[in-house]
């Protein structure tokens, strides 16, 4: 067996990379407010995280908006969640020291995320690791949301990498189906859900990117065991 294959890390963006799914949260429950619609804290999981902005206005809303109306309406959405990654967002503790330890090591990075590309500079700045990802799939580059596996498929391609040796950052039930569907060992990155949650759903969780280092990435795609990091 080949004991250093070549292999993925890939990352979600929103609530992996940015703790910004209060924020984005907030948005939406602002702007559907404005539209007499009150959605509880389980629709918005239900409805928003993990799925493109046009699948989450078409479940509210209906199949009956159209084309320029999802325009307008993501626009004022999107404006609104830029505003407040540049106001309040945070970056998830160690991120930038772990990537610059999987390319050291050799390993491949990219990020598959349903938040459009403006969101994705913005975060990448904050994050101080533009210059670090070369491969990016986000929201305009997929016909389907998560929890349909297009977009993790279409990062293995990018990537040219086995769907088996992608490792994948997720924090969402949505996001963790969509690489799971397509073929991938998960990590749930615990922001959004508890780790109780998560757990039974991937290999392991992890609350942030200080405790998680390359040897425990190689064990996941060489033996795919589940083991625990504190």
């Amino acid at each position: 067996m080949n004991t250093n294959p070549q292999i993925a890390v890939i990352f979600d963006m929103d609530g992996v990379i940015v703790d910004s799914n209060p924020l984005i949260t907030a948005t939406w429950k602002d702007f559907f407010a404005t539209h007499g619609i009150e959605l509880s804290d389980d629709q918005l999981n239900h409805y928003v995280f993990g799925r493109m902005g046009k699948d989450t206005l078409r479940l509210v809303f209906g199949e009956d908006l159209t084309e320029p109306q999802i325009a307008a309406h993501l626009k004022k959405v999107e404006e609104g969640v830029w505003e407040k990654y540049q106001q309040q967002g945070l970056i998830v503790p160690g991120f930038k020291a772990f990537v610059e330890q999987l390319l050291a090591a050799g390993i491949k990075i990219a990020i598959a995320t349903s938040s459009p590309s403006e969101n994705v500079k913005v975060v990448m700045e904050m994050a101080g690791t533009t210059s670090l990802f070369t491969t990016i799939t986000d929201a305009g580059q997929v016909q389907h949301s998560k929890p349909h596996p297009e977009i993790y498929l279409k990062t293995a391609v990018k990537l040219g990498i086995d769907v088996t040796n992608c490792v994948v950052f997720e924090d969402s039930f949505s996001g963790i189906q969509s690489a799971t569907s397509a073929g991938m060992h998960v990590i749930g990155v615990t922001t959004t859900h508890s780790p109780e949650e998560l757990a039974p759903l991937t290999a392991t969780t992890v609350p942030n990117f200080t405790n998680i280092n390359v040897e425990q990435i190689r064990m996941i795609v060489q033996q795919s065991e589940t083991f625990t990091v504190n």
